[in-house]
């Protein structure tokens, strides 16, 4: 059958802001569907189809600013990087940004592949605020939540980071909480939005022992340069006798027995007044500590390079020595965004707040409170009488902005607040192909590194209402690659958007279409799919520095079973991060030699040919 082609004038497209690139030819067609509900009464209406596709040219424009049909927040969000946290006019391409990973619910350092910033013009955002977020986004920005459902059954857990699992059960029905994507127009007020998540990325091995871990955040909490002896000082109330205690056993710890009280021997000195104690260090013995935190303040470097439980220690300390157990106030705001970023990487919640001076003279200072949730609600604030948020449409002037990361995550900050939030030829069930940008353009949806690789074509279904695809999806879009061949040089490869991008794009139903092959409806059977892969160790493999484990190995040993010649020694090195970018060129994906989600899904479940 020949393609029913509707052409951009019959379903009324509006014509390009700009000029497309230009392909020469292609390694085949990516698979998407449109996310979020689709009607399934588009199935007997035409109509709706194209209205559907005139929506969806319209959010490309107008809410994404792309030129033509192919998702965003608003000037004064910010990203944390391992620079600190950047706006959209510092951030760029290769900075390493935190970001979830949905599969396991831990944060993850990721590189930055593209900003991309829209130019500033009236657009409809949904603002939510309440206590804990403030966010402005475009009715299509993506966020990654927990969602509920009940299921028949009862429950059962498997493995680190899976979800709950229903076992069959008859008369009972559960509760059960999913991990699932969700746009802001249609995020429920019972959906989980994650502000906190602990860092998979984090070193197994010390580099500081525990005792200077805990020195330094006394140091920074307590401390001061020594002008009079040249070293550091550290001071706390007379009577605060248990921090006293260890305050001393961690000097003991780091620098041995202090001096007697002729000031003879050992490394420091304790002096005490009505209205202080004073731990006293000379130069020599203070200099490591002024070197991890100049000025009283740790450095981006010695943060990065804790454990999990000494960042545990670091914020206890300084909470301890500060003020309480829900914050830490300082005058200088980079001392409370460097305490900000140890509480986050430690899977705490955190937010930054500008504080009134205590006399109510000077410029005050800034707070960072400290929460043990790990999640928020986006729930009006008239629903069962709790504080709930406020979630309005209004009007936005100004610029928008989206990084493209392969979680398609990232750790935003607004007001203050911080959470997790998401990244962004069409096939109708009346086996009609809408023509979108066609044949020798660029596409927009795949991402960097897959646009000149592969041409996109979209089925019009949904992740709820239409999910599962109708024959005439599936004929429609084998139409629209056959098209593709023939007229825009695409190559063999069929593939689900998910193969390319950490995704849940184009839904587990058309996908498991494609990985059988993509056979049309009514023909003989394909070969199954291939195994799936283990799931992902929930850390980047990279180098470097050497990272080791029995998950390098795993990966090294299914890489030389596909034909690698690389040695299986448990140690991701120069080698093997050779061969990851080498494997990652033949797959079509960004050739960073990192072992991410999709470069250990890809080296069980890509083809060996």
């Amino acid at each position: 059958m020949a393609i029913d082609l509707v052409s951009r004038r019959d379903w009324n497209a509006r014509t390009p802001r700009g000029d497309y690139t230009q392909l020469d030819s292609a390694k085949g067609v990516k698979v998407h569907y449109t996310g979020g509900r689709v009607d399934p009464g588009i199935v007997s209406d035409h109509e709706a189809c194209t209205a559907l596709v005139r929506s969806i040219q319209s959010h490309h424009m107008d809410g994404n600013g792309w030129i033509d049909i192919g998702y965003c927040v608003d000037e004064e969000t910010e990203i944390l990087t391992r620079q600190g946290w950047r706006s959209w006019c510092e951030l760029r391409p290769g900075d390493l940004v935190l970001t979830l990973d949905h599969g396991t619910g831990m944060s993850v350092w990721q590189p930055v592949l593209e900003v991309c910033v829209f130019p500033p013009r009236e657009r409809e955002m949904i603002r939510m605020r309440g206590a804990g977020h403030s966010s402005l986004t475009t009715p299509h920005h993506r966020w990654p939540v927990e969602r509920r459902r009940r299921v028949p059954g009862s429950l059962r857990w498997r493995g680190p980071g899976a979800t709950w699992l229903p076992a069959a059960r008859a008369g009972r029905t559960v509760t059960v909480r999913e991990r699932r994507w969700v746009t802001t127009e249609t995020i429920a007020g019972d959906d989980r939005i994650t502000i906190a998540a602990p860092c998979a990325d984090l070193p197994a091995e010390p580099k500081w022992s525990d005792a200077f871990v805990e020195l330094l955040a006394w140091f920074c909490t307590a401390g001061a340069v020594d002008r009079a002896g040249g070293g550091v000082a550290i001071h706390r109330p007379p009577d605060d006798e248990a921090h006293l205690m260890r305050i001393r056993a961690a000097l003991h710890a780091v620098l041995g027995p202090p001096a007697d009280r002729l000031h003879r021997g050992g490394a420091w000195r304790e002096t005490l007044s009505d209205d202080r104690a004073a731990f006293r260090l000379p130069a020599r013995a203070g200099r490591e500590l002024l070197e991890a935190a100049p000025g009283g303040v740790p450095a981006l470097g010695f943060l990065l390079c804790l454990t999990r439980s000494q960042l545990d220690l670091y914020v206890a300390t300084c909470l301890a020595g500060g003020d309480g157990p829900d914050g830490f106030a300082r005058e200088d705001r980079t001392a409370a965004e460097a305490f900000m970023l140890a509480v986050l990487l430690s899977g705490s919640e955190a937010s930054l707040h500008r504080v009134p001076p205590a006399d109510g003279n000077g410029p005050g200072g800034w707070k960072v409170s400290v929460g043990r949730r790990r999640h928020v609600v986006p729930r009006p604030a008239a629903r069962r009488g709790a504080a709930g948020m406020t979630i309005r449409k209004e009007t936005y002037d100004g610029r928008i902005w989206c990084p493209r990361i392969e979680n398609q995550s990232w750790l935003a900050r607004r007001d203050g607040t911080v959470y997790f939030t998401g990244n962004t030829m069409i096939a109708c069930p009346h086996r009609k192909v809408f023509q979108g940008r066609g044949p020798h353009h660029l596409p927009a949806a795949n991402g960097p590194g897959l646009n000149s690789g592969h041409y996109a074509v979209l089925g019009l279904v949904g992740s709820t209402g239409l999910v599962q695809p109708p024959d005439g999806v599936l004929h429609a879009v084998l139409d629209a690659i056959e098209h593709l061949r023939a007229s825009g040089r695409a190559g063999k490869e069929i593939k689900g958007h998910r193969d390319g991008y950490a995704t849940a794009c184009p839904g587990d139903p058309l996908y498991a279409w494609v990985r059988r092959g993509a056979p049309r409806p009514g023909g003989t059977a394909e070969p199954p799919p291939p195994p799936s892969a283990p799931p992902f160790p929930g850390r980047l493999l990279r180098y470097p520095p050497v990272t080791r484990g029995e998950d390098v190995r795993t990966w090294q040993a299914q890489m030389r079973k596909r034909g690698w010649d690389i040695d299986v020694d448990g140690a991701y090195g120069p080698e093997s991060r050779d061969v990851c970018r080498s494997f990652q060129r033949v797959q079509g994906i960004d050739d960073d030699g990192i072992v991410g989600p999709i470069t250990w899904r890809l080296a069980w479940e890509a083809p060996t040919s």
